[in-house]
């Protein structure tokens, strides 16, 4: 080999190594700055907002932490729709619908009633029964009924999550900040009646629970009636004269747990342990010929109610009698399995 072809082939090499040296400094240098963006990226903190679309490490809630619990009960409807699978809404503002019935607006306040919610249930009640006694329920008794429900279409939010967002109301204004709302808003209302609703004192006798989750909701009724439980709501039906078509049928007595859905920008459920109460199944017919399946329920003694009740002023009673009312659509009765 000649000393020129030589001097050609180390240069070549030099050049090669050099190249290539620069190159894996290149690679390096770019992988430290990808390094040094994702630490300064961690330090700086994420914006107080649900995400539309779940992170990969957290998954929805689903049926399979029910039937851990709960084997043998079937999952009603009125939670079945509340899973909702792949995303969770940022922010829902139909959760402050107002156009739903007076019975669904002091539905988890059974025991007392605001002005305000007077003056709902007062409009409603020329053409619609709220509450009745409880002989009323035979078969060929008419009534006049709206089967509502909380008017928010919201669904649950995973327990990871839910835990992390404040629910009580020195925690107000952290809150609406993590919602992006006004103070002054609509929005703003409506979370601060149910927060200020599930901090009211307990009744004599009560226990309550807000679930801002389907394993907390899970949870709370399990330990306090147990896993051999039928779960149940009313089929929705729309606003008409409905027939009792056949005999009621007992479906629980003695002690059972009422969950009302909230309106809420994610689903919350405030659920109240009540005893001394029968729950029902009735059949009826509408006018139309629509055939519902309601849950009512039976308040067997009335006494602790406050006199200004408005059942009591429907009724034309004093505190004391039986009042009866059927449930709407998205709330849930736990009943033990017995019947």
């Amino acid at each position: 080999m000649s000393p020129a072809t030589t001097c050609s082939l180390l240069l070549l090499f030099f050049l090669t190594l050099s190249l290539h040296i620069n190159f894996s400094t290149a690679v390096n240098s770019i992988g430290v700055s990808r390094r040094t963006l994702a630490v300064a990226a961690d330090t700086v903190p994420s914006p107080k907002k649900v995400a539309t679309v779940l992170p990969s490490d957290i998954s929805l809630p689903t049926e399979k932490y029910w039937y851990s619990r709960l084997p043998n009960t079937p999952l009603p409807k009125a939670l079945g729709y509340l899973l909702q699978p792949g995303h969770y809404p940022s922010i829902n503002t139909e959760f402050t619908n107002d156009n739903v019935s007076a019975s669904v607006q002091i539905s988890y306040k059974i025991y007392k009633t605001s002005a305000k919610h007077e003056k709902a249930i007062k409009s409603s009640l020329p053409d619609s029964t709220i509450f009745y006694l409880y002989n009323d329920i035979h078969p060929g008794k008419r009534m006049r009924i709206r089967f509502a429900n909380s008017g928010t279409k919201v669904s649950f939010l995973p327990r990871q999550v839910a835990e992390s967002i404040p629910f009580t109301s020195d925690k107000i204004p952290e809150i609406l900040k993590y919602f992006a709302l006004e103070v002054n808003s609509k929005e703003a209302r409506v979370i601060r009646d149910a927060i200020g609703g599930c901090e009211d004192p307990n009744m004599e006798g009560e226990e309550k629970f807000c679930a801002t989750s389907l394993e907390s909701l899970i949870d709370f009724n399990v330990e306090r009636l147990g896993q051999n439980v039928r779960v149940l709501s009313t089929e929705a039906g729309k606003k008409q004269e409905y027939t009792v078509s056949a005999r009621a049928i007992m479906i629980g007595d003695d002690k059972a747990a009422v969950c009302h859905k909230m309106r809420y920008p994610y689903a919350v459920h405030y659920c109240h342990v009540i005893a001394d109460i029968e729950v029902y199944e009735v059949p009826l017919v509408g006018a139309d010929g629509t055939k519902v399946k309601a849950v009512t329920v039976c308040h067997l003694n009335t006494s602790a109610w406050s006199p200004d009740h408005m059942a009591f002023q429907v009724l034309k009673i004093k505190p004391g009698p039986a009042v009866c009312h059927f449930l709407d659509s998205d709330t849930l009765i736990w009943v033990p399995a017995k019947y």
